[in-house]
């Protein structure tokens, strides 16, 4: 009886699961489906990532053996590898079988030592200075819970950081490197920014804007009853400028001036205060001026011409022409270098004129101490020493010091100043000439 019973309750089930089956709609067959093709496909991709993953390591294994292999040749502490055993190993029956002989492994061996062999020495390798050597990355088998496409990434990671910094350590032994020096393109520039060569703020004949109050003023030893008032407007511009190497310059610079001598008196005829044009020198030149890092060059051809004021001819009844031997051209050369906050910087020229018209020997010596600063006033000073055959040498000396105002490249300069020495200006320079007061300097470019 229960097995009647148990049987007809297995009948039932199996007709009602049949109908269960048979009742299923088409959207959800589809379903069915989809799940079913979904698991295939799941399955087939971990199929062929843990095949990738497989040829991945034998790879990397293959790649570590060999260097290692390669770097014992080059230190040359391998021994020969013994041959491995031939052994004869008959025929299987089975005609479809695979027969495994050792063959395989000792055809790689050969391989491997004939490669040894062809293996070239280590060649230098050159590096330009600018870039960083880019050895090949150490290969490292990878570990069995990385996924390819991870090792991939890891793999670019380490190349990419490797580029980025290398110890030279690192690099293979044997490696020779040598730096080459960087190939930089030359530039040129026209009209550029700036000097290779700063200007010569002391020297009374530089090209530059500036303007003096000298209430003490002595001619051989005679103390003037007035002021002079000097004043300059001039400009040193470069034109072109070419840039071969970083800190390796040249320039073609033009610079004129003109250089003028007011005078400031009381007229005893008149009974009044009188100013006056005692003076003006017009100065023009062309500059080729170098830089090599630290040390700064310049050569320089200017003409000079000195012309005396109407009104100090007329004042002084001079009817009669006088020698002017301030009419000339001079070729100089200056070499300039900052040591320590001070500029040290020293030259000669040569007139270019026959020695009948002007002695043709000059020099010039000096220093000018400026500290860079961020500071809306910095302190500056110096001397500047000139030469010239044609006064017997003696020295022109012009000091100053004071402050430097302003955060650009053409910034105001105030200084309490003095000079000594023959006159600076006018075809008579002859005269021994001092002088005391302040000035304002300005190089507008």
């Amino acid at each position: 009886m229960k097995k009647t019973v148990l049987v007809l309750f297995l009948s039932f089930f199996a007709v009602s699961w049949a109908s269960a089956q048979q009742a299923l709609t088409p959207a959800q067959q589809r379903q069915k489906e989809k799940i079913a093709e979904e698991i295939q496909r799941q399955q087939k991709i971990k199929a062929e990532t843990a095949q990738k993953q497989r040829e991945y390591e034998a790879k990397q294994a293959e790649k570590e053996r060999q260097r290692q292999a390669k770097n014992a040749a080059r230190e040359g502490n391998q021994a020969q590898p013994a041959p491995a055993p031939v052994t004869n190993t008959p025929p299987v029956s089975q005609p479809n079988a695979v027969v495994n002989t050792p063959t395989e492994p000792v055809e790689k061996e050969k391989k491997v030592k004939r490669k040894k062999e062809k293996t070239p020495e280590p060649t230098p390798v050159t590096i330009p200075a600018e870039v960083t050597p880019t050895p090949t990355p150490v290969d490292t088998p990878a570990t069995t819970t990385e996924k390819p496409a991870e090792a991939e990434g890891r793999v670019r990671r380490e190349k990419k950081a490797v580029r980025k910094s290398v110890d030279p350590r690192s690099m293979e032994p044997g490696t020779a490197i040598t730096v080459a020096p960087a190939v930089v393109r030359a530039q040129g520039e026209f009209l550029p920014k700036g000097h290779l060569f700063e200007p010569i703020i002391l020297d009374p004949l530089e090209a530059q804007t500036y303007g003096s109050f000298l209430p003490g003023y002595w001619t051989e030893g005679q103390k003037y009853k007035g002021s002079f008032v000097p004043f300059a407007f001039g400009f040193a511009k470069p034109i072109y400028r070419r840039t071969t190497q970083p800190g390796q310059s040249e320039e073609w610079v033009l610079d004129l001036a003109s250089f003028t001598q007011f005078e400031a008196f009381h007229d005893d005829v008149t009974n009044k205060a009188a100013r006056r044009i005692v003076n003006t020198d017009y100065k023009v030149s062309i500059i080729y001026n170098i830089r090599r890092n630290e040390n700064n060059y310049r050569i320089r051809v200017y003409h000079l011409s000195s012309h005396l004021g109407d009104d100090y001819i007329f004042r002084n009844k001079l009817t009669a022409p006088s020698p002017n031997s301030v009419n000339y051209e001079l070729l100089d050369f200056t070499y300039s270098r900052t040591v320590t906050n001070w500029r040290l910087y020293g030259g000669a020229g040569i007139v270019l004129r026959k020695t009948e018209e002007r002695k043709p020997l000059s020099a010039q010596i000096g220093t000018f101490y400026k500290r860079p600063s961020m500071k809306a006033t910095r302190l500056v000073g110096g001397v500047d020493v000139k030469f010239w055959q044609q006064t017997d040498f003696r020295p022109g000396i012009h000091g100053g010091i004071g402050f430097e105002l302003g955060r650009t490249q053409n910034n105001l300069t105030f200084m309490l100043e003095g000079y000594s020495g023959f006159r600076p200006y006018s075809q008579f320079e002859q005269q021994q000439t001092s002088w005391m007061g302040i000035g304002l300097y300005l190089n507008p470019f």
